[in-house]
């Protein structure tokens, strides 16, 4: 991680998930830059086992607070190692958290920025409560099918029938669970260049995000997202390309406003952060006017 610019102030800060859980997370503000009474707060949500502060956020928080734009980057309950453990279905609960957050320091327009897995969980929270204090979302280098798509994909480095031999373990996570043993860890593979990783989650957390019962898919939940939203997936990277955008964007059907816009540049946009902050910001530009 890169140390903070000298010209940006970060500070640390806890926060009440919905169900009561003490979380934390970091506002990012320009430096010695009162805030405006009425300002637009845009919540960050990191990837797949990242952090606030992760590969994918701060080089892209950093010029939107320099824009004037109070960010905040929260920690979730499946940060880190806490993804091996975590229900997805539970995630949105820290994210009405981080909005009340906000709302109570004054926001008056509030943004949910999401990259990967992070994009699908802005859908799920945005898709499934259609939270009148949002004003927009950003689904940055998102999947549309987490759940099943994505995970079958996984088991071509360990079969020649990848689909069958993702049915078995979703089967064998199924049966450890009916057999009151949920929380026996389960080892998804996944291909990474030239080996295979694999990923340590209990069966019951594989279950919340990769079955074909999971909440886990972005496309699920777009069709009932009302307010404005931006698609920015990287058009470089052999996952999240923009067709795999453009089937989100037509998805969803109830939004005031759908904008696709594929950068040229990694999973975590390394080297392009500015054009995102800068594609971000544009975007909320128009959403607000909306």
């Amino acid at each position: 991680m890169e140390p903070t610019p000298s010209d940006i102030e970060l500070r640390a800060i806890n926060y009440t998930a919905e169900d009561g859980r003490e979380l934390d997370g970091f506002e990012i503000r320009q430096a010695d830059t009162p805030l405006e009474a009425d300002h637009t707060c845009i919540i960050f949500l990191h990837g797949l086992r990242g952090f606030a502060l992760g590969a994918g956020i701060s080089p892209v928080a950093h010029p939107l607070a320099r824009g004037g734009y109070r960010c905040l980057s929260i920690n979730k309950r499946n940060s880190g190692k806490g993804y091996e453990t975590s229900d997805f279905g539970e995630i949105d609960r820290d994210i009405a958290g981080a909005v009340e957050w906000a709302t109570t320091r004054g926001a008056s327009n509030v943004v949910l920025w999401g990259r990967s897995l992070g994009a699908t969980e802005a859908a799920y929270y945005q898709g499934k409560r259609n939270d009148s204090n949002l004003d927009a979302v950003a689904l940055v280098a998102p999947f549309a099918d987490i759940r099943e798509r994505s995970t079958k994909g996984y088991f071509e480095a360990i079969s020649d029938d990848p689909e069958q031999a993702y049915h078995d373990f979703v089967e064998e996570a199924r049966t450890l669970v009916d057999q009151g043993r949920g929380n026996e860890i389960v080892a998804l593979p996944r291909p990474v260049d030239d080996g295979i990783e694999y990923i340590p989650m209990t069966a019951e957390a594989f279950l919340s995000y990769r079955s074909p019962e999971s909440k886990c898919a972005t496309i699920d939940w777009t069709p009932d997202i009302e307010v404005p939203i931006l698609l920015v997936p990287h058009s470089s990277d052999r996952n999240v390309t923009p067709a795999e955008a453009e089937e989100i964007a037509d998805s969803a059907t109830s939004s005031s406003l759908v904008r696709v816009h594929p950068i040229a540049a990694d999973h975590f946009f390394t080297g392009a952060e500015d054009e995102v902050a800068r594609v971000t910001a544009d975007f909320i530009d128009d959403a607000l006017v909306e």
